[in-house]
């Protein structure tokens, strides 16, 4: 295995959900298996919703990177509660459908 990532928090309203909660191990890191899922993730969920959103922690440098590299967004910092652990301060990024489907570079 090298590792996971999952959907989250999927809003009705705003038709959105999270994409995150991902980790791999280090002997993965830099491999473009991260990219690669992330990809397939988008080309799935851009069938049943307009945005998609990651929180990424705020100092994880190796991560925000990866978000720009597949053409996220930074909408700008906000503090999230995992579960059962404290706050910490995170930054968001957004992909939404029309960016995703019109720029033939990020996928």
């Amino acid at each position: 295995m090298a590792g996971s990532t999952r959907f989250y928090d999927f809003d009705e309203a705003e038709n959105s959900i999270f994409i995150g909660y991902t980790f791999y191990g280090t002997k993965f890191w830099g491999s473009k298996i991260n990219p690669k899922v992330k990809k397939l993730m988008l080309d799935y969920i851009f069938k049943y919703v307009r945005l998609v959103k990651f929180h990424v922690g705020a100092e994880n440098w190796r991560s925000r990177t990866a978000m720009e590299r597949l053409g996220a967004e930074l909408k700008g910092e906000i503090v999230v509660a995992y579960h059962g652990e404290p706050d910490r301060k995170n930054v968001e990024y957004w992909i939404s459908k029309e960016d995703w489907l019109t720029k033939p570079n990020l996928h």
